[in-house]
């Protein structure tokens, strides 16, 4: 079963992968060479389930060192690596997970980094970045035509957004033959789609106007809210949240929210909001384990060309256990 890009040994081990999305995806996903920038809860689920499905190669890259209170929800730290790198302190414990994996360690500053430098991977994930950033990369990765994902988990809430700029994707459909029984082999269809997507800024853009509150509170997840007034606070304040902030959040909540061209601040609930301020910094290991569950699983459905990946956001709220799709 070996073939190019595989080894005899990799087909056995990823029997199981090749035969669920097939040889030619596997082969895609082993050659495939993906860029983790800032190591945290979230991007820790996201480089062990990535591994463990053969990734070729993972950069990490992650400037910052190991506190005690990233211990928590970051499994792939132990109690000896305070003080260290987090992207080098948690390389060892990927590849304990799959020897296979070619594990780069980047310990400068994401900020720092010439433009040319996101141009090679063929695919860029950052957790836990600035709005600054992912708008930057965001540009330089539509430049190219490669995909791009922004992700975080704070708290109870988490989001990923996905700009694939152009995807091209099989669409498989089983369908039982006119007249047959249920029981009968189904007949595939296989269809070639293409998806195109929009980029972070002119999603962060979008005019809520057309919407009343009702249809706002029913249809469309608290979260894009959230995650709005947070953008926009990092860029008038250039930092983050923190508890100190929750008064003023909530001060600033009708202004965010009438930039989206929502006059009733009422869509998002001040308690949310206070939320954001306390727990910005606050990691919880189930909210991170499901966030980056879904976000390995859309890295390897572009690898793959099978499916249609996010379009656009997907947004999840640990209080309610509900997450949702919103092309926007």
């Amino acid at each position: 079963m070996a073939n190019a890009g595989i080894t005899q040994d990799e087909a056995e081990i990823y029997d199981r992968q090749i035969r669920l999305w097939g040889l030619e995806a596997q082969q895609s996903i082993r050659a495939a060479h993906v860029l983790i920038v800032g190591l945290n809860a979230l991007s820790n689920e996201v480089c062990k389930n990535i591994a463990l499905a053969g990734i070729g190669s993972l950069t990490l890259l992650d400037h910052a060192v190991v506190q005690e209170e990233n211990l928590g929800a970051q499994f792939l730290l132990k109690e000896t690596d305070i003080g260290k790198n987090r992207a080098e302190a948690a390389a060892p414990s990927i590849l304990s997970l799959n020897p296979r994996v070619d594990i780069i360690v980047d310990k400068d500053d994401v900020k720092d980094k010439p433009d040319t430098f996101f141009q090679t991977f063929d695919i860029v994930c950052v957790a836990h970045g600035d709005i600054d950033i992912l708008l930057r990369i965001d540009h330089l990765r539509r430049q190219i035509e490669k995909p791009f994902y922004a992700a975080d988990a704070f708290g109870w809430f988490g989001y990923i957004f996905c700009d694939l700029t152009k995807h091209a994707f099989i669409e498989e459909r089983k369908t039982l033959p006119p007249g047959s029984k249920s029981t009968a082999e189904p007949v595939v269809t296989r269809t070639k789609q293409e998806e195109l997507y929009t980029s972070l800024e002119e999603s962060l853009r979008k005019d809520w106007s057309s919407m009343t509150p009702k249809a706002l509170k029913k249809r469309v997840s608290p979260v894009s809210f959230l995650i709005h007034c947070l953008f926009k606070f990092q860029q008038e304040h250039k930092r983050v949240p923190g508890p100190e902030d929750s008064d003023l959040l909530v001060e600033l909540k009708p202004k965010y929210l009438q930039n989206m061209g929502i006059s009733d601040a009422s869509v998002l609930d001040d308690a949310l909001i206070r939320d954001l301020a306390t727990l910005f910094e606050t990691e919880m290991a189930p909210v991170a384990a499901i966030l980056g569950g879904v976000l390995a699983q859309e890295m390897i459905k572009v690898l793959s060309k099978k499916e249609l990946p996010i379009q656009n956001w997907f947004y999840y709220e640990g209080l309610n256990g509900s997450g949702l799709i919103h092309r926007v």
